[in-house]
């Protein structure tokens, strides 16, 4: 073979080979960017898919937290009903103490071991005013508070004042503090009081509330038994 021709083929061979290797390094750069799109978008569809997700959540939240707001609610109302019993009873009005008799045991601070005993009337006078009659011949006042059911009977004295007050929760007796002052002292609470209506059928009227022994006040034979040993 002549040299020419053999160097001119190997000149041919080497031109094809590197044509080829220029063609698959196109071919690969070519093909890289499109992966890369591949897999740009693949990540942006993940961050999408979780935005969604996110969303989702963010709009459910208010419908849970509802019912869950509901459900204390009704939790908490049924903890009240179980917790506080109501109890009904008659509204007294001033009327149902005009003209009434009253029984009235006083006790005093200051002879704690003596108990005076003695009437007052709840009447009116001729200008409509409420006058209190005390059976030691004392007067004052007296009025009733509906809104609050106070009942208030005061005796006055050349001195100053005392007052016979407390709430009432029953028709037939009532119970309260005595308060007082004069020129020497201030206002101050001096004693108890208890009062019973007269003019009634006993029967109707019952046990006085403060005669009656709750279940836990009322000893029982175990516990008596206990104290005797």
């Amino acid at each position: 073979m002549n040299p020419n021709q053999s160097s001119g083929t190997n000149r041919w061979t080497m031109a094809l080979l590197i044509w080829i290797t220029l063609l698959y390094c196109c071919h690969g750069w070519v093909q890289l960017p499109t992966t890369r799109t591949m897999t740009n978008q693949h990540h942006l569809h993940q961050k999408q898919s979780m935005i969604l997700s996110s969303s989702t959540t963010i709009n459910s939240s208010p419908d849970t937290r509802a019912m869950d707001n509901n459900n204390d609610n009704a939790d908490d109302e049924e903890e009240e009903e179980e917790e506080f019993e109501y109890v009904e009873y008659d509204i007294l009005t001033e009327s149902e103490f005009m003209s009434s008799e009253w029984l009235v045991g006083t006790c005093m601070d200051s002879n704690p071991n003596k108990i005076e005993e003695t009437w007052v009337r709840l009447a009116t006078d001729k200008d409509g005013k409420n006058v209190a009659i005390w059976g030691d011949g004392s007067q004052g006042t007296w009025n009733f508070d509906v809104a609050n059911q106070f009942l208030s009977m005061s005796k006055e004295n050349f001195f100053g004042k005392d007052i016979w007050a407390g709430v009432v929760d029953d028709y037939y007796y009532t119970y309260g503090t005595v308060r007082g002052w004069n020129f020497i002292s201030p206002a101050a609470v001096r004693g108890q009081w208890q009062a019973k209506r007269l003019g009634v059928d006993p029967d109707e009227a019952g046990t006085a509330p403060w005669f009656e022994l709750s279940d836990e006040d009322t000893p029982t034979l175990e516990a008596s038994n206990e104290e005797e040993i």
